[in-house]
């Protein structure tokens, strides 16, 4: 298997519109080859057969090209080349035509509140890669991720992709890469890699002023966090955070000290369990998750807080407000 990372960078077909999407789905089906097999035999990821190559997103390497004719020789090379293929790039021309302009330019933001709560968001369920970003989910956070993916837009002026995993159709992941951004964001706390090897953690200046803590609680909350039942018999919710990282917990357990709330803990959670702060967390950080939200008014409503997955629909549908704050107090 071709190791991540590592590019092809011989000469390249440029096929004519359709006919790469032709040329590799006509091998899978002879063959009768599944996605995941045929990315076995070729020694490329899957996401790569499926996606890139077969969504005529990027060329294909002539190398590739020809060992796919060895799988499956329906047509001689040269009249691929000849018939289906409108130009031929010479290698390393993707690194010689792009230069600069793979590198993505970004803005810096300029709301630090918002940039805040995206770094609670990305400290909980991002992944920081020396390419860019991803950060995943359970599928049932769409609205969620949408919210995410204009934020980014907002401060940083680039465009993510959100797509349902190729593994699971239960997870959404957000991808974005850039260079720029990977650093901007290491030189601001979050680590590259193994969040709680390499210690990710929130910048200093957040913990100055409530106004950066409340959002970056909120983005920590929507992702490694929710509401919760403590008690079914008197009805008592808790705020609960979840981590593994002994950096990230102390991070969590300042910042909430520092806005007057007393969170206990345990090896892995950092709760708030007294009612009237779970009234005064919505009321000061709220939440940018519907499926947080839906919740907290089940629970204020209802005096019961369903499990996500029995909420479903109206989590999908949710149009209120985002971020939401509750007027209770």
């Amino acid at each position: 298997m071709r190791k991540k990372g590592f590019g092809i960078i011989g000469r390249r077909l440029k096929f004519k519109k359709g006919l790469q999407r032709k040329f590799i789905y006509t091998i899978k089906k002879r063959k009768n080859l599944t996605w995941l097999a045929l990315s076995k035999i070729l020694e490329i990821s899957e996401h790569t057969i499926k996606w890139d190559l077969f969504k005529e997103k990027s060329t294909m390497p002539l190398s590739l090209t020809e060992k796919m004719l060895k799988i499956c020789p329906f047509e001689d090379i040269e009249i691929i080349k000849n018939k289906w293929v409108k130009q031929i790039y010479e290698k390393n021309w993707g690194q010689k035509s792009a230069g600069k302009k793979r590198i993505k330019k970004i803005s810096l933001p300029k709301d630090k509140q918002k940039f805040a709560e995206f770094l609670g968001i990305m400290i909980g369920d991002g992944n920081l890669t020396k390419k860019g970003i991803r950060i995943t989910g359970n599928a049932l956070e769409k609205k969620h991720y949408n919210y995410i993916s204009c934020l980014i837009e907002e401060l940083f002026g680039l465009k993510s992709r959100i797509y349902l995993s190729y593994n699971s159709k239960n997870t959404i992941v957000l991808n974005l890469y850039s260079q720029k951004l990977a650093d901007f964001l290491n030189k601001n706390g979050l680590s590259y890699g193994h969040k709680i090897k390499n210690k990710a953690h929130f910048p200093s200046w957040i913990f100055k002023d409530k106004k950066y803590i409340y959002p970056a609680l909120r983005g920590l909350f929507d992702t490694d966090g929710g509401i919760f039942y403590k008690d079914r018999k008197y009805k008592r919710a808790i705020i609960e955070f979840e981590t593994h990282s002994p950096t990230i917990r102390k991070d969590i357990i300042g910042l909430l000290l520092k806005t007057g709330f007393t969170p206990s803990k345990s090896s892995y959670n950092i709760r708030i369990q007294k009612q009237i702060e779970i009234f005064k967390f919505f009321n000061l950080i709220g939440s940018s998750n519907p499926k947080n939200i839906i919740r907290y008014h089940e629970f204020i409503n209802n005096k019961n807080i369903p499990l996500k997955n029995e909420l479903t629909a109206k989590i999908l549908n949710y149009e209120g407000e985002i971020p939401y704050k509750s007027s209770r107090s």
